[in-house]
């Protein structure tokens, strides 16, 4: 007897594939569940199984053919008995499986990207139009290679939703950012985030230590005084200061829910990792339940990286989070690193009358800036009486009754052993990529731990976006804000790319820096010839009434063209002085237009103008 098999429901409410592989050529004896052919849809690989035992007698349809669901692939020869038999099971299987939760053999789906979770589906093709937007048919297994997506169920857990538009996992400054975005453009979004809403930046980061840092300044100011006449002795309540951070925090943290919700973001407190293509399991304080998704972004941020044999314990070896949380602030720390991490939090205590002693491998502080650069703040530094121990490396520590002891070494092999009441170690930051299982999706990292991206935020996978630390340098906040807003317009189908001239940088030490676009160097290697201007903050006015001559403005250009290609600042506010260069450029600004435009007088602004003005030749106040 002859069984006519028609394509199975695909799930994902598929409609049509194309055959990509056949197991079995006719004349070929299969058992019912045997895989006999493959089908992409544009969101999985589905393998079909034999509906019943039997002979191959004839494949409808060849490698390459785009088949439809019911359509004619592949005919069976079977004895009338057991063809009799297959028939009934296979009724009897169709009726149970409205409250079975094992799927059926036709149809498993690998690299499943559109699954919506419905494990108990009707078997037959009426229950299946009947359940097409609640999920795939019984007849689709969900294959996963660390866990069964057909052991999670959707829609189970309260305030986590069975589907989504979008799926944006982490609610950091670019998660939160590309779900308010999405949200604006029409899209149902969730975003699920483990920890706090902000990320890091607004919770451990950026904010907090511009509160700290703000505090510092004030109490170190009212003390420093004595050329203006000033004089004063100051009491820090660092518990308190500590107190008004987190205050700070609060409220911004809460101001990101309160956006998100008032946009009609979905918000699920849990840990999101992918189980295949469109599918994310959930896990929540209340349990696991999985959620289906057409698009994901990734926006997972970065962590501290850890010195080996110096993982903090919160107490005697600190992270940067340990530092902004002191109850009392230390009388005596080692920092283990002196870039722009361990420099903000280092002139900081040291304002907070913390002695420091700073441990950095290198030959200077903040080695992405060169010398000119670099000096002005390590000499500052020194001021404030931090100790530096360049060209050293952390290889040990140990406690002891009253702190602990840090053993370094240098290039030469000499060991030094520095006593402080605690070591803190912030050595820069490396990407979160291994907590959303990314095999699932059949995404690699790179070596250095980023997701590769096009100009749109978009990954290996179309479906699948990245933004923000985990997608590489700069790992800075506005940069991931402004990559969430270009994945949340591509998604949405608006013409959206990552195209910005130039993306601002700052360092929050004192004097602050700032830099946007190239340096003289950089531009040269781009096959420009640059021309440089330069404006020291000695020569400005306002500085000196800030009793703050120390730094300059450096604004480089194009020589042939005058376009402005970049600029390097450091003074006070260099991180709100450095707005202006960043919009010249993003406006194509040669240098006749910068040094025309009228500064107030006097204020730190002057000396940008000025210094386009000198890259001209035309400077009134420097030579």
């Amino acid at each position: 007897m002859s069984h006519e098999f028609e394509l199975p429901e695909l799930g994902s409410d598929a409609t049509d594939g194309t055959l990509v592989d056949c197991h079995v050529d006719p004349g070929d004896t299969v058992e019912e569940g045997e895989t006999v052919l493959e089908v992409e849809t544009s969101k999985s690989v589905s393998e079909v199984s034999a509906p019943v035992d039997g002979q191959v007698a004839e494949i409808h349809a060849e490698t390459g053919d785009t088949v439809e669901v019911g359509e004619l692939v592949m005919s069976f020869d079977t004895d009338a008995a057991d063809s009799a038999a297959s028939d009934d099971e296979s009724a009897d299987d169709a009726d149970a499986s409205a409250s079975d939760d094992g799927p059926t053999p036709a149809v498993t789906r690998v690299d499943d990207t559109d699954a919506d979770g419905d494990d108990d589906a009707d078997a037959s093709e009426d229950a299946g139009a009947d359940d097409a937007d609640d999920g795939p048919t019984p007849a689709v297994t969900r294959v996963s290679d660390d866990e069964p997506a057909a052991d999670l169920s959707t829609g189970e857990l309260d305030g986590v939703p069975e589907s989504t538009e979008v799926l944006v996992i982490g609610a950091g400054p670019g998660g939160y950012v590309a779900a308010i975005r999405a949200a604006q453009l029409g899209l149902d979004v969730t975003l699920v985030e483990k920890d706090a809403y902000g990320g890091t930046c607004l919770n451990t980061g950026c904010i907090p230590s511009k509160a700290l840092i703000h505090g510092a300044e004030i109490a170190h100011e009212a003390t420093h005084a004595e050329p203006l006449g000033i004089t004063a002795e100051v009491d820090v309540d660092v518990g308190q200061l500590v107190e008004w951070k987190d205050g700070v925090v609060d409220q911004l943290t809460g101001g990101v829910e309160g956006l998100c919700k008032a946009n009609g973001v979905t918000l699920v407190d849990g840990e999101a990792t992918f189980v295949d293509d469109h599918r994310a399991k959930v896990a929540t304080d209340d349990g696991e339940t999985a959620v289906d998704f057409e698009y994901s972004i990734v926006a997972t941020g970065s962590r501290p990286l850890e010195l080996p044999g110096f993982e903090p314990d919160g107490e005697r070896v600190l992270d940067s989070s340990d530092v902004l949380d002191f109850e009392e602030a230390p009388d005596e720390l080692l920092v283990i690193g002196a870039g722009y991490i361990g420099m903000e939090l280092s002139m900081a205590l040291a304002k907070l009358g913390t002695e420091i002693t700073a441990i950095e491998m290198l030959d200077d502080v903040l080695p992405m800036y060169d010398d000119e650069i670099s000096k002005v703040v390590r000499e500052r530094a020194t001021d404030l009486g931090i100790e530096f121990r360049f060209g050293e490396a952390a290889t040990d520590w140990s406690e002891t009754a009253n702190g602990v002891v840090v053993t370094t070494e240098t290039k030469d092999g000499e060991e030094t052993d520095l006593a402080a009441d605690a070591v803190a170690v912030v050595a820069g930051r490396q990407p979160v990529v291994d907590t959303v299982n990314l095999d699932a999706v059949g995404i690699e990292p790179t070596e250095d731990g980023f997701i590769e991206t096009d100009a749109q935020g978009r990954t290996d996978r179309d479906h699948i976006f990245a933004i923000g630390d985990v997608a590489g340098e700069p790992m800075l906040a506005h940069k991931a804000s402004y990559e969430g807003e270009v994945a949340a317009a591509a998604i949405a189908g608006e013409p959206a790319s990552l195209d910005a001239a130039a993306i601002p940088a700052a360092v929050f030490t004192d004097p602050e820096i700032a830099s946007v676009g190239l340096t003289s160097d950089e531009a040269e290697e781009a096959g420009y010839n640059p021309v440089v201007g330069r404006m020291p903050l000695g020569a400005n006015g306002r500085a000196l009434t800030m009793d703050a001559a120390d730094g300059f403005v450096r604004v480089v250009a194009d020589a042939a063209s005058e376009r402005v290609l970049g600029a390097q600042i450091v003074a006070p506010n260099a991180s709100e002085l450095i707005g202006e260069v960043t919009v010249a450029l993003e406006a194509r600004m040669d240098l006749e237009a910068f040094a025309g435009t009228v500064h107030t007088h006097p204020t730190l602004s002057e000396a940008v103008m000025e210094a386009a003005a000198d890259a001209r030749g035309e400077a009134i106040h420097t030579h």
